[in-house]
């Protein structure tokens, strides 16, 4: 139990003077030097401590703030990536809304330019075996189309030839098959001069142009076109650009590797030429005539 003795009475009024003092002086406004100096080492004694305990409080609160917040946080960064995620897909469709305006622009403008009942067709499927080079089109007889039909690219590049028809598909054989043989005329004004191009169906070797005139004017960059000599193609498809000319059957005739224009693309959409000027002009007749001629000759030496 509390002991109520002198010094606690002595200790008690002591403190009590003091309170009086200190208020005496504070609603007086009095001013002691003694007074401002204690007040001063206080003051820059405990700021300090004070700021440091002020940091450490708030940065306790915002751990605690993060912490209880945390699934709030990843449910936006979850949203947040589906947003995105939805706009890059939007992106990519927009990107190839344009690209595909741009294919059917260029293809109207080339049918502008030709006399060919066309019909439009989209690439379905590419051949799986290594040994044929064929591709599949939505369109079939239900369209109107026929085998042996042309098939070229929207940039007007020869692509190949219907082989097996379906009511609403088709197979295409492409050039570069190795059942795929298409007269071909330097389009070169100087030369014209005429051969058989001809598919490797391998991408490991060049596609040939061959039964070509042994003293044919014939030079590296030429392009080739469809000659149209016969009645399966029309005449000026461009076909490919000659990259290395060379002699054969031991100097009686010349050949060429030609890098075909389609292996320069990707086909997603084609036309089918369906109906052409199945008659091939007077320059070409002259030119193939000759061209027997002069094989006729070399054989007849050869024997």
């Amino acid at each position: 139990m509390f002991n109520f003795n002198r010094n606690t009475l002595i200790a008690a009024v002591l403190i009590i003077i003091l309170i009086f003092l200190f208020s005496f002086l504070y609603f007086n406004e009095l001013q002691f030097s003694f007074i401002s100096w204690l007040s001063d080492i206080i003051y820059n004694t405990i700021t300090p401590i004070l700021n440091v305990v002020h940091h450490l409080v708030e940065t306790i609160q915002s751990y605690f703030t993060t912490l209880f917040s945390i699934d709030e946080i990843n449910q936006e960064i979850k949203n947040l990536r589906q947003k995105n995620g939805t706009l890059e897909r939007q992106i990519l469709f927009l990107e190839n809304i344009n690209r595909e305006n741009k294919r059917l622009r260029e293809l109207l403008g080339f049918s502008e330019k030709v006399d060919y009942q066309m019909q439009g067709a989209e690439v379905i499927a590419n051949s799986p075996s290594i040994w044929e080079k064929t591709i599949t089109i939505n369109r079939g007889s239900s369209d109107g189309l026929k085998e042996r039909m042309p098939v070229i690219s929207y940039q007007g590049y020869l692509v190949g030839r219907i082989d097996h028809l379906g009511s609403h598909s088709a197979q295409v054989r492409l050039i570069t098959d190795q059942d795929f043989v298409v007269g071909g005329i330097i389009a070169r004004t100087e030369s014209r001069e005429i051969g058989l191009v001809r598919g490797s169906g391998r991408d490991d070797q060049p596609n040939i142009m061959d039964n070509i005139a042994w003293d044919a004017d014939l030079e590296i960059g030429d392009i080739v076109l469809s000659s149209g000599l016969s009645n399966n193609f029309p005449s000026g498809l461009k076909i490919g650009e000659v990259i290395e000319v060379e002699t054969d059957n031991y100097g009686l005739s010349q050949k060429a590797e030609i890098n075909l224009f389609i292996n320069d693309i990707t086909l997603e959409e084609v036309m089918v030429i369906k109906n052409f000027d199945q008659k091939a002009s007077s320059e070409a007749k002259v030119q193939e005539n000759e061209s027997i001629e002069e094989s006729e000759k070399d054989e007849n030496i050869t024997s």
